[in-house]
């Protein structure tokens, strides 16, 4: 038979097959080939009667992300808190780094109730970057109703941190009933409810990858590569002095010129600076 795996916990698979979800393992061979199956995945399973069934084969995938972990993915929804927790925008950054040139990238501000002023200025930042940005809030249905427009006919994957309100938002997009977590008190992180990838699906052709949070993340980058992940210094960079212009030091950068300007948003270099020098004392090692 085959089916879509929609769920991966204690190293169960579970592949949905004309609408039921059958409990399988993942064959031997797929560990000796080095491959791993993915929620996401489309596969060939065999399944008898009241027996633990087994994935056979893994059809070819369109695309497959590492953080989170899935595969078969149209679009990834990022999504920072504007409070509880407090937004790490490099960490957000690196995760844009991470999807960028891979699958299409929207951006949600979530939580903006708690502080507007805070959530209308990291709209900005990333609207000015290119980024198809949301303000979001669980208290005001309408603003997921502008964001389910985008889901629709899509497979998402949410990412982001802990306690960012992921599993909140599929809830209201799917109208279902998953275990959602808070902030705790005493390390003002999540408390990590969803400790699995799942994959869920609703009305309108709607797929949602719910996903566990996380707070860090390296990224398998060179450092003189990082700019062509920063969709904002592509055209720009044109008109700096130098062909391979890294917007560092170098004289007569464009993208560093905008930025003293306030046409590019100071934050998101700051974030490339910091990450590329990152990237560089690696590489000496």
């Amino acid at each position: 038979m085959r089916g879509k795996i929609v769920k991966l916990t204690g190293g169960f698979y579970y592949v949905n097959h004309d609408s039921k979800v059958y409990e399988t393992r993942a064959r031997g061979n797929f560990r000796n080939d080095d491959i791993k199956p993915l929620v996401g995945d489309e596969v060939e399973f065999k399944y008898e009667e009241n027996k633990l069934g087994y994935i056979e084969k893994i059809y070819p995938r369109k695309n497959m992300l590492t953080r989170p972990a899935v595969a078969n993915v149209d679009q990834v929804l990022i999504v920072i808190p504007v409070k509880d927790p407090k937004y790490n925008l490099n960490l957000v950054d690196r995760l844009i780094c991470q999807y960028e040139n891979k699958v299409d990238i929207l951006i949600a501000v979530n939580k903006y109730d708690l502080d507007e002023e805070s959530a209308r200025n990291l709209i900005e930042i990333y609207r000015s970057a290119g980024f198809k940005t949301f303000m979001v809030s669980y208290k005001y249905t309408f603003t997921l109703d502008l964001l389910k427009d985008y889901l629709k006919n899509k497979t998402t994957a949410l990412s982001g941190v802990s306690a960012a309100g992921k599993s909140t938002i599929v809830n209201q997009i799917l109208n279902r009933d998953i275990e959602v977590g808070s902030v705790s008190e005493k390390t003002r992180r999540g408390k990590h409810t969803t400790r699995h990838v799942e994959l869920l699906n609703g009305e309108d052709g709607i797929y949602l990858f719910d996903t566990p949070g996380f707070s860090s993340l390296d990224l398998s980058l060179k450092a003189e590569d990082l700019k062509d992940y920063f969709r904002e210094f592509t055209i720009p960079s044109i008109k700096c002095k130098f062909n391979n212009c890294r917007h560092l030091n170098e004289p007569d950068c464009n993208v560093r010129k905008l930025v003293e300007e306030g046409a590019l948003p100071k934050t998101r270099y700051d974030n490339y600076v910091l990450i590329y020098n990152e990237l560089k004392e690696r590489e000496r090692y």
